[in-house]
């Protein structure tokens, strides 16, 4: 039974029935998966909390980057819960465009080796995007072209390719992984179909971009830098391009 995409009728529920209006605090909101991120940016950035949305795990608390007019918040993991939280994000803030970055698993290591990633489609293996869009393999990462023009102007180092999103980071299996990239796909990661999808459907903007990680061989898996310092340097400065990528948006 595949799932069922309903556009028929109304949702029973939405962010606004749990929160109620509220006025618009910033156009451009990046979001960070990376706990070493959110500790370096509260740090070094002048900030202040603006909204507070919550889950029976704890709040996730949504902050205004005073110096940039951004916002920025750390979302879990995973595209059900991270594609509920935007929602709610742009219900407390009235954000429209989101940048979001991480780490991916490399299927194509001699495209990507050093490189920036922004993907051009996601193959949808996750069940959340099927609830937002149409049933189809991939969804198309709509500001894929716009996001790598700006990384051309910025003289940033990138390659651009399809995505595979997954719920399922323990079944990514050979015979998958091969099938991927026999399709096109560059990478793997566990967000970006049901973040492009919950963009489509609250008619949002996504600019996403990953680096290397760990490593999907023919047969077998290599950690690469994954869970090192190595990582959590990448991550910042992978901040430290959203808020360059954040500037020229907010210029174009």
């Amino acid at each position: 039974m595949s799932i069922e995409f309903d556009d028929k009728s109304e949702a029973l529920i939405s962010p606004e029935d749990f929160y109620g209006p509220h006025e618009k605090i910033a156009d451009i909101c990046i979001l960070t998966f990376s706990y070493s991120v959110l500790e370096k940016v509260l740090e070094q950035f002048s900030h202040k909390k603006v909204a507070d949305p919550g889950t029976a795990n704890g709040r996730i608390p949504v902050y205004l980057l005073e110096e940039y007019g951004v916002l920025f918040y750390m979302s879990p993991i995973g595209s059900a819960v991270a594609g509920t939280i935007l929602d709610e994000v742009r219900c407390l803030t009235g954000a429209t465009k989101f940048i979001s970055f991480g780490s991916c698993g490399i299927l194509d290591e001699e495209k990507c080796n050093g490189k920036i990633i922004v993907p051009s489609e996601a193959y949808r293996d996750e069940g959340f995007s099927f609830h937002f869009e149409k049933t189809d393999d991939y969804i198309t990462v709509s500001k894929s072209a716009e996001l790598s023009e700006i990384l051309s102007a910025l003289q940033v180092n990138y390659v651009v390719g399809k995505t595979w999103t997954t719920d399922a980071i323990y079944r990514e299996t050979v015979n998958k992984k091969n099938a991927r990239k026999s399709e096109g796909c560059v990478c793997v990661e566990m967000e970006c179909a049901g973040l492009q999808a919950i963009c489509n459907f609250r008619h949002l903007d996504l600019y996403p971009f990953f680096f290397g990680g760990d490593l999907l061989n023919d047969s077998s898996w290599s950690r690469g830098t994954l869970g090192s310092d190595v990582e959590k340097s990448n991550q910042i400065d992978c901040f430290e391009l959203a808020l360059k990528v954040a500037q020229r948006i907010n210029f174009s």
